[in-house]
């Protein structure tokens, strides 16, 4: 079977469901982005995904960057 995809092939098959528990999906204009939590408010860039080209060229979205998180009510 091939599966084409843009999708890591740790997040299709993972083999530690420990590592991504804790990761989520955030919506950004245009595109989204895959954090992991580190704290209640706080939240580490993993992935972004994302068919502008520009998004990539933004260090606010480049991986290892750490963000926070508004409150939602």
């Amino acid at each position: 079977m091939i599966l084409y995809t843009m999708v890591p092939h740790e997040v299709m098959f993972p083999d530690a469901w420990e590592t991504y528990r804790k990761q989520q999906m955030i919506e950004i204009e245009g595109g989204m982005l895959i954090v992991e939590e580190l704290a209640p408010s706080e939240y580490k860039i993993v992935r972004l995904i994302s068919g502008n080209p520009m998004h990539y060229l933004q260090t606010r979205y480049s991986p290892g960057t750490v963000i926070q998180a508004k409150p939602q009510l």
